[in-house]
């Protein structure tokens, strides 16, 4: 594998770096040795997102002499870092039930610039990129041809989605290690919408009242600060509902029996909703519930 580090400053800094650094094969490595490495323990929201710089605290911007200056770590590889992503999202149920050509634990990636994805990764990874690469390209033209305004986390994802795929800042890993994921649930509510009525008016005041639905489909859903299942349902008119229960929840799992079974029967709930629409998308989310 060959990939490099750049640093976007002169050549007598570079120099500099150069010496207080270790010698490091695919980690952004500290005086101090520490490595700073993207797991799926140390992932964080892009607008959290700090540069560490040579020994770990802010004060590394001084290395410039100029606290006006900033220092942007860059990766570039030999392969389309989103296809190393692919790779990485592939293997993680194969690691785990030890189906894997990954046996020895101290092989398996911790980083999206570990050799061993390098190793590992296919054609249909690489035309799987391209796919969610040519996905999100499209979702944002549409975006922006109707004027919504587009999330941090949109403008972030429309950097890298028309950027160079082989060249990334170091801020942009998080994004990329969890955009196949992202892709999934993006495309699962695509698909589910496409059967249900998702262009209607509704009153944003919440109001209290009986339904009577049947599920549709659930997701997991993980976020920064949570980790929640979204339970989608719809009614007669074939309108879409939706619930969230957190992860952690103790019962869960008899919610589950009766969402399960609502598939052949229906749910009856005495429940507060609210209407929402989100990127043209209007549905109801149910904010408190019972069985009925």
């Amino acid at each position: 594998m060959e990939w490099k580090i750049l640093q976007l400053a002169n050549s007598n800094i570079l120099n500099q770096i150069a010496a207080r650094n270790p010698k490091s094969s695919g980690v952004i490595a500290g005086a101090n040795g520490n490595h700073h490495t993207i797991t799926m323990g140390n992932i964080q929201p892009l607008t959290s997102l700090t540069l560490s710089g040579l020994n770990g605290t802010s004060n590394d911007w001084d290395i410039f002499g100029n606290k006006n200056v900033k220092k942007y770590e860059v990766f570039e590889t030999t392969e389309d870092i989103l296809a190393l992503s692919v790779t990485w999202h592939r293997l993680r149920p194969l690691i785990s039930h030890g189906i894997s050509n990954i046996i020895n634990p101290s092989n398996r990636p911790t980083k999206l610039t570990d050799e061993v994805l390098f190793k590992e990764i296919i054609q249909e990874d690489r035309d799987k990129a391209n796919v969610i690469r040519d996905y999100y390209s499209k979702k944002l033209m549409m975006f922006t041809l109707k004027g919504q305004q587009l999330t941090s986390y949109r403008k972030d994802l429309n950097t890298f989605i028309h950027g160079d795929c082989k060249v990334v800042k170091e801020e942009m890993m998080p994004l990329v290690y969890r955009l196949p994921e992202f892709y999934e649930y993006d495309v699962g509510l695509d698909e589910m919408f496409l059967e249900l009525d998702t262009r209607f008016e509704g009153s944003q005041i919440a109001s209290s009242t009986i339904k009577t639905l049947n599920p549709v489909k659930k997701f997991t859903v993980k976020r920064k600060s949570r980790r929640f299942v979204e339970y989608w349902l719809k009614d007669e008119e074939n309108k879409p509902y939706k619930i969230e229960i957190d992860s952690n929840n103790e019962l869960m799992h008899l919610w589950d029996y009766f969402y399960d079974r609502g598939k052949f029967h229906e749910i009856t709930l005495d429940t507060v909703i609210r209407f929402s629409n989100r990127d043209s998308i209007s549905h109801y989310k149910l904010i408190k519930w019972k069985l009925a």
